[in-house]
């Protein structure tokens, strides 16, 4: 017997979907110190392994050399003064603090729009009181990107600024590979996306009684993290629903299944062996 899966209506999927291949970032000393001179932090440039990293005291850049992800954060005892700031919180301020941060590190060949900007609370306690204390410490604001309508998905395409309650940047992030057009490849039906999905390990390893229900299929890029190499974007469906067991009330999960069709000729070239199998479950 095997398990129940139930799926969404499929979405709409052209017969081509765009593919683009990834640009080497070349990441060294010179470039990693005359990025950090736009950032403001100078500095001897520490090979740290997957990172590039610089620190002057009062920040530190870290520049991934997978990709072109850089995260920048003041330190510790230069921010010491944020939390107790009785600045009010300006969401004006916030965005325009994280615009300039990504002008700093240049454009990209992505849209980038505003997903969210949240609030960032802290909980505090004083003694001899038993109630806590919220407090507002600052405003994060996440953008995300878009390749040819298509969203940009997974851990290397993200990013992130928080701004403290003095009106400046406390961290950043862009995680992000540029990238060029590589033609399109004929896409692969929703269905057949379906059945691999079915097919893949872990809903094999699930008992009969289990019930798998995806809520939301949609296109979109998959991007690794930034610290892997990835040679090509692939546009995959990217599966969101949750599992139902007796062990398990309810297990969310994130799943991506490749939306183009490829053949031993693009497994034998360099950037599509670092793409990604077929079905990935996250």
């Amino acid at each position: 017997m095997t398990v129940k899966i139930t799926f969404p209506n499929p979405p709409h999927v052209a017969p081509e979907l765009p593919v683009y291949a990834t640009v080497n970032p070349a990441w060294d000393v010179e470039r990693v110190t005359d990025l950090g001179m736009r950032l403001d932090v100078r500095g001897p440039v520490i090979d740290a392994g997957a990172w590039f990293v610089i620190r002057d005291g009062a920040s530190t850049l870290e520049v991934c050399k997978a990709s072109h992800s850089v995260r920048l954060g003041r330190d510790a005892s230069a921010g010491a003064a944020v939390g107790t700031s009785n600045a009010v919180l300006d969401r004006a301020r916030a965005v325009s603090v994280a615009e300039r941060f990504h002008n700093l590190l240049g454009d990209t060949a992505a849209h980038a729009e505003i997903q969210s900007v949240t609030e960032l609370t802290v909980t505090t306690a004083s003694r001899g009181r038993q109630a806590f204390e919220r407090q507002l410490a600052g405003l994060q604001v996440s953008h995300r990107f878009r390749l040819d309508g298509l969203p940009l998905v997974g851990a290397g395409a993200k990013a992130q600024v928080t701004v403290g309650r003095d009106g400046e940047l406390v961290q950043g992030c862009r995680f992000w590979r540029d990238v060029t057009r590589r033609g399109t490849r004929p896409a692969v039906p929703p269905q057949q996306a379906f059945e691999r999905f079915a097919a893949t390990q872990p809903c094999g390893e699930l008992p009969s009684s289990a019930q798998v229900v995806v809520t939301r299929v949609h296109l979109a890029l998959l991007c690794l993290p930034p610290t892997e190499v990835q040679g090509v974007l692939l546009p995959v469906y990217a599966l969101r629903g949750a599992v139902r067991s007796e062990r398990l009330p309810s297990d969310e999960f994130v799943a991506y299944v490749t939306a183009v069709a490829t053949n031993d000729g693009d497994a034998a070239r360099k950037p599509w062996s670092v793409a990604r199998p077929s079905s990935l479950v996250a």
